[in-house]
């Protein structure tokens, strides 16, 4: 088992450094398609994110700025797509929420979504307070009050002290249960790759997974769907209404 750690971690210490060598040119590239968006060469711009992304790296901010730079050149269903990944690193960020819903407002498509159970809607709200490092913050930090509360209990032999620390950790304890759930959800939001997004300017949903079979319905540039399976190049994906079909796998984006 010890002979297996070693080179396990010594791979992690050279993905480490290569990361961080790899850091001043990521910082560079992005700064000049910073300065290619400002200066509208946005074709320039969106070169330069996609680089980035190319090379392994990843942020709220680059795929914000993606999807700015797509939304620009008119290439809606890209910016959505680059919207929606943004979010997964900005659960609560207003530009990016805005924008995004400036995007959809572009898309063909208009899709009835079913009424949502607001307990539902206040708990989706409640798990996207933070990001999943953020829930894993808070978790340590409960751990922490409940098991200093825990200690000190039984290091203190005053009774008032003890209530004290007590409650810190009947306090900490809870905390840390309820947070745990909505910590799980959110890193399950961020790892997934089950959402996405037509960036083709439409497509032809087939009841099977060839272009022989039937078509069933036509969907548009920057429609977001469920991706059930796959098969041979084709998805199988669900609307939000419920409505499914098979998709050629270059006609679409995976959030």
């Amino acid at each position: 088992m010890k002979r297996r750690a070693i080179p396990v971690l010594f791979t992690i210490v050279l993905n480490l450094l290569a990361l961080q060598a790899g850091q001043p040119a990521v910082d560079l590239l992005f700064e000049q398609a910073n300065e290619a968006y400002i200066r509208e060469d946005y074709a320039a711009a969106i070169e330069g994110y996609e680089k980035i992304l190319g090379m392994g790296f990843e942020s709220g901010e680059l795929y914000y700025n993606l999807g700015n730079a797509y939304y620009k050149t008119g290439r809606n269903g890209m910016a959505i797509l680059n919207y929606e990944r943004a979010l997964k690193w900005l659960p609560n960020d207003d530009n990016v929420r805005f924008n995004l819903q400036l995007a959809n407002q572009q898309i063909r498509d208009r899709i009835e979504i079913p009424p949502e159970f607001f307990l539902f809607r206040w708990y989706d709200g409640f798990v996207n307070l933070f990001t999943a490092r953020q829930w894993i913050h808070l978790i340590v930090l409960f751990m922490l009050l409940a098991a200093t509360g825990f200690a000190t209990y039984w290091l203190f032999d005053r009774p008032r002290w003890r209530v004290i620390f007590r409650l810190q950790l009947l306090i900490g304890g809870i905390l840390l249960i309820l947070s745990l759930p909505p910590a799980m959800q959110r890193h399950r939001m961020e790892i997934s790759s089950d959402g996405g997004i037509v960036i083709a300017a439409s497509v032809k949903c087939h009841a099977a997974p060839h272009a022989g079979s039937t078509e069933l319905f036509i969907l548009h540039e920057g429609t977001k769907f469920r991706i059930l399976e796959e098969d041979a190049g084709w998805h199988k994906i669900e609307l939000i209404d419920g409505k499914q079909g098979w998709i050629p796998h270059e006609s679409l984006g995976v959030i």
